[in-house]
């Protein structure tokens, strides 16, 4: 029974036989590709690629068996008002809307060429549905971008089987801020008591990585789950 139990889990939540490509260079996505690769998967990580469309393109060709897609490319870090110059804007949302949507698109391409389904995973922020930085201006209306592109895909595909879904990651310390930034952040999410549970760690983002991605994920599509240990219940 022990044993028929087991091989059922791994049925559910195993990914043996899927290719999955996971994008960017934070400790999250790297936490997802190690967790993903212990269930089976044929991953490739990809830290650095080049987010425009040719780059993205050239990309997505060389996985032309995709059934996962996780895009953690991230441009982030908090800019004051007077600091933050529209150069900076435009760079944010190119990686972080634009390139999200090139991403899913050839992404979608690739698995209804080969007609087997697929998921889309966009790691984002609560910073997208509640400020907790000063200076996120670009930063978190970006991602806001990320969270709609995430329920577009997920109402345009989900009838041929291509679940897109989105973890709003908060209150996990994994990458500094860019040194560029000319402010140190600052607000309600540097504020040690906010934290219910303390700081998490990107192992805790994994799992729910592992679950969306598997079968026993396959029903749950458009959603922005968050995962932060109850911040912004605090």
């Amino acid at each position: 029974m022990g044993e028929e139990a087991a091989m059922g889990v791994d049925s559910v939540f195993g990914l043996s036989g899927k290719h999955a490509l996971i994008v960017g260079a934070g400790k999250v996505p790297h936490a997802i590709a190690d967790l993903f690769r212990q269930a089976g998967a044929v991953v490739v990580h990809e830290p650095d690629p080049v987010m425009t469309e040719t780059g993205v393109s050239a990309l997505l060709a060389r996985h032309p068996s995709l059934d996962i897609l996780v895009n953690g490319a991230v441009v982030c870090g908090p800019w004051s008002i007077e600091t933050l110059a529209m150069e900076e804007w435009d760079r944010v949302h190119q990686v972080n809307v634009r390139g999200a949507y090139l991403l899913m698109r050839e992404a979608v391409r690739a698995m209804r060429a080969h007609g087997r389904g697929g998921r889309l995973i966009n790691i984002s922020t609560i910073g997208s549905v509640h400020p907790v930085l000063n200076g996120n201006f670009a930063y978190g209306a970006s991602r806001a971008g990320t969270n709609a592109l995430t329920r577009q895909f997920a109402l345009d595909f989900a009838g041929e089987g291509i679940a897109s879904n989105a973890i709003l990651v908060g209150a996990i310390p994994s990458d500094p801020f860019p040194e560029a930034c000319p402010m140190p952040p600052t607000g309600p999410g540097m504020t040690p008591e906010r934290y219910p549970m303390g700081h998490g760690e990107p192992k805790d983002v994994a799992p729910l990585a592992l679950l969306l991605a598997s079968e026993a994920g396959r029903y749950i599509n458009g959603q922005a789950i968050v995962v932060d240990g109850g911040f912004l219940i605090a």
